[in-house]
Formats: C-alpha cells, structure tokens, sequence
C-alpha cells in the first residue's frame, strides 16, 4: 500500500459530458469535472440534486445515458463495478454484524483468494493507519458510530484502488464525532494521497475536506473550484446562497452615477462600490437593477484601519434578533428595504430595538444579473 502522497496534478479522474436520464426525465445534465491525482473532489448542493446519481455512475452501480468517466486517461464506463478498481464508503456502514472487525476488513481479500498471510499484514497495515488495532477482535454491535465508519473505511483501504467514493459517510454520526472523523479523512488524504470523491449536503465538509468543490442544482452542475474560488467568487446565486452559513446577504436594488462614482441604492440606503467593472458602469449608466450581496463577515461594527472597503460605507440600522454563538455575535437587522446579517465580535452589546452603526466591506462586495443570477465580475 502506497502511503506517499503523488505530485503530479494532471487530470486523473475525467467526467466528460455525462448524462443520465430516468423514463426521460434528466436527473443529470451534462456534467464535466476533471480531478487531479490526489485530488478530494467533493459533490454538494441540495437533496435531489444528482450527487448521489453522479457518485453511483463512477461506481459503476448506475450506467451513463451519455457522456464518459475516464481514469488515467482509460475509459471505465462501461466496466463492471468490481473491474474499476475503485473502492466505495457508504453511509450505512454495511459490515457484516457476525464478523469481526478482522474480518469485515479482510472479507473482500478473502473471496478474491489473497493468502492468508498477505490478508493479515494488509489488515493489521490499514488498523494501525485508522488507529484501530485494540479493536480488530470485536464485533461491529461493539463498537461506536465513529469506530464502525473507521472499519468501513479500511475496508475500502486494504483494496489499494486507484480512487475511493465516499457517499455521506459521516452523515449518521453525531456532531463531535462528524467533527473528529472529519479531520481524520483529511489527514487519512494527506497521508495516502489517493483520488477521492466525496458526497455531502454539509458545505463546512465540502470547504474543509475538498481541494476541489463541484455545486449541483437539478442535476445541473454549476460551478466548479477551490473552496476559496466557491466561497468568494460563487458564479451565480444559488452558490452564494448555497455555500456559507449564514447565507449571502443579498438585496435587490439598482446601481446608480453619483458623483462621478457608483453606488449601490436601495430604498434610502447608498454604499459606494469599491473597484466598478466595466459592467457595473454600463448598469449604472441605465440605473440598472442587479442582486447586491456580501457575507456577514464582511458587516461590521466598527471599519477597522485596514477596511478601505468600509470607508464611508456604513448604515444605521435597528436590530431584530441577536444570537451570541461564543466567539462571535450575529445580528439580523430588518426595515422595509432591506435585511442583513452581521457577525460582529462578542464583546459588543447589541439590543433588539435599538440602532446600530455597520460597516459595510465593499471590496468583498458580490453583484448578480437579478434575472439569470450570474455573477457580475
């Protein structure tokens, strides 16, 4: 078993093109992604969004209406499940409750006919990289949620593919154990350096784990990129809706010329753009209405010296909820022309009623087609 982690970065895991349909209907549109070797893709968007769908093609448990799966430049589209030599982690855990840990992990050796003695150094291998080895003569019943996902991984692990699918694994699992096993497949990547797909409605999983994040809606793939080009360049709003927590702030209201500068007006509200495209000039030039949004973080109590963004660009505006979280404090502000959250910091003291002062980071401002939903770059 390879532990190093591989250097090269050209397309490994090729989906071109790829289609499915059921009794007509598309449950999958078109889809194009291309994965480095060693690269964590992770699928995301909504439930019935295709991730599941997509995830099963490149297993090869559901065949391809159109389009192509590629690994290492070799076509596998139309190769049986067990010849892909790829292994799957599933949400259910699946292990055999009369085996033991051993043995579920060993099973698949077993009936491919590996010799007893090369089972047993694969398995006691792959126990001591999940740190499972006090666990190998126990019965599944015996163990934790977070113990019995660690089984089900190395019995995916002691194959050796040349990619591993991970369809939710983590989604039974409470929310300390979601957390720890969470930073253990990221150092379990680190240290092998495997392709891996992963599935998860959860977007802190996809901006934590990936390398790479593909967005699905509908079956329809809409954005693909690092977690930092997903989080602060989303290509349409329901990205930006989508991945954060909370959500994109976003208002509708038109871009406008004021004084040799444009602002963003809504109702009697003006903030300032920071760097105008192109674009946001030709907008204003027709008082054009576009979709402003910017993140909470980016919402202020205070501007901050380094905030040349916030320069000018503050709002005075009545609290409606507050909720303290620890480290931080969000408030949701609420009028009849607009409604933001912030994340301001916890020392701060705000009230519901009364009037605060927020600062607005412009230069981390996002504007949208209010029709299509494209970015506006």
């Amino acid at each position: 078993m390879s532990i190093s982690m591989n250097s090269k970065t050209q397309s490994f895991l090729e989906i071109d093109n790829l289609g499915k349909q059921y009794a007509g209907v598309d449950a999958l549109k078109s889809v194009s992604i291309d994965v480095e070797e060693g690269g964590f893709l992770v699928l995301v968007g909504p439930s019935g969004c295709g991730k599941s769908t997509l995830l099963n093609m490149i297993a090869g448990f559901e065949p391809a209406t159109t389009g192509d799966i590629r690994i290492a430049g070799k076509s596998i589209a139309d190769l049986h499940p067990s010849k892909r030599d790829i292994a799957m982690v599933f949400q259910s855990y699946a292990l055999y409750p009369n085996m033991s840990v051993a043995g579920n992990i060993g099973f698949g050796m077993e009936t491919r006919g590996v010799p007893k003695a090369e089972r047993l150094k694969k398995i006691d291998e792959v126990a001591s990289i999940l740190q499972i080895e006090p666990l190998l003569k126990r019965k599944p019943a015996q163990l934790s949620g977070g113990q019995r996902q660690r089984v089900a991984m190395g019995r995916a692990l002691v194959r050796d593919p040349q990619a591993f699918l991970f369809d939710e694994p983590l989604s039974n699992l409470d929310a300390r154990l979601r957390v720890d096993m969470r930073a253990e497949i990221k150092k379990l990547h680190a240290r092998l350096g495997t392709t891996i797909v992963y599935v998860t409605h959860d977007q802190i999983e996809a901006m934590t784990l990936a390398t790479k994040i593909a967005v699905l809606k509908l079956g329809e793939l809409q954005q693909v990129g690092t977690p930092d080009e997903i989080y602060n360049a989303p290509a349409n709003t329901f990205v930006a809706d989508f991945m954060g927590s909370p959500a994109m702030n976003r208002v509708t209201g038109q871009l406008e010329f004021s004084q040799g500068h444009i602002d963003f007006v809504v109702g009697p509200y003006r903030l300032r753009l920071h760097e105008p495209s192109e674009e946001h000039r030709e907008i204003a030039a027709r008082s054009g209405t576009v979709d402003f949004g910017i993140r909470a973080e980016n919402i202020s109590e205070e501007s901050g010296a380094e905030n040349t963004g916030a320069a000018g660009n503050a709002l005075s505006l009545q609290v409606d909820l507050v909720e303290p979280t620890g480290s931080d404090t969000f408030i949701s502000t609420k009028d009849e022309h607009a409604v933001f959250t912030a994340r301001i910091a916890n020392h701060v003291k705000a009230t519901v009623g009364e009037k605060v002062e927020l600062f607005f980071d412009m230069s981390k401002a996002h504007f949208f087609d209010s029709e299509s939903g494209r970015r506006i770059p």
